[in-house]
């Protein structure tokens, strides 16, 4: 699914629960003023950065409404969103706080089955922007987001370390640099499909090659994981693992 450039730029206040969940400290002092729609005139030049405001954020995505978990359906977290020109986060932002609503300790319960929850919501979440700025912006405010999360809900839990290094590894994969209109041939895509026992198998492909696609990642690629990868083992494995012969990887 795929949505305009980002909104104006909402400072989301991160606490003590950055360190307890392991993910780095987004820093909202350079996010700007509240609903500024420009960072600077020289930026409007050169990129033809223009952000929209929060309301037309909101309303866009109330148009999707189906598209995220309710209280009919609170398991649809994993449907996937691109955005091809995704500024600094603010369509980003909004969706994961959506999916996240529905991820609590009370349906979910604390460990493992929590945590790949909070991934799954993560894992299908796509930006793609022509300035690094913006891309680094962007994942800051989805670390903010989770951290946010988890300090609500967890109070003074925390999560495993490696469920910070996974969170770490799918914003690598899936906030990226890149010219959607250019080089659309070489800008590469990881789905993070949710499989048993907290894991996901990964599918690899190109812009392109998913955009002659009714869907997403419906283009056939041979780059995938031979067999699903827990999510603890995401940030050791950056590429496709092999299957098992006899408990080994063959």
């Amino acid at each position: 699914m795929a949505f305009g450039d980002g909104d104006s730029i909402d400072p989301l206040a991160v606490d003590g629960r950055a360190e307890k969940s392991g993910l780095n400290q987004a820093s909202s002092a350079k996010w700007g003023p509240t609903n500024a729609q420009i960072k600077s005139r020289e930026r409007v030049r050169d990129l033809a950065e223009v952000y929209t405001h929060k309301r037309e954020v909101d309303a866009m995505l109330d148009l999707v409404a189906p598209m995220f978990p309710s209280e009919g359906d609170p398991a649809n977290t994993d449907r996937t969103f691109l955005e091809p020109a995704c500024g600094s986060g603010n369509f980003l932002e909004e969706i994961l706080r959506r999916k996240l609503a529905f991820v609590s300790v009370a349906r979910y319960g604390r460990g493992d089955r929590y945590e790949h929850r909070i991934l799954r919501c993560v894992a299908s979440i796509y930006g793609i922007d022509i300035s690094q700025d913006n891309v680094d912006e962007s994942r800051d405010r989805m670390r903010a987001v989770v951290n946010s999360h988890l300090d609500n809900d967890l109070n003074t839990k925390v999560v495993s370390d490696a469920f910070a290094s996974a969170v770490e590894a799918i914003l690598g994969t899936n906030i990226i640099l890149g010219d959607t209109v250019a080089d659309a041939d070489r800008i590469n895509l990881v789905e993070y499909r949710a499989s048993h026992g907290c894991t996901f198998i990964r599918t690899w492909t190109t812009l392109d090659a998913a955009s002659r696609e009714m869907d997403l990642f419906a283009a056939m690629t041979p780059k995938c994981d031979a067999r699903p990868v827990h999510f603890k083992e995401l940030a050791s494995h950056p590429e496709p693992v092999p299957a098992l012969l006899n408990g080994v990887e063959a």
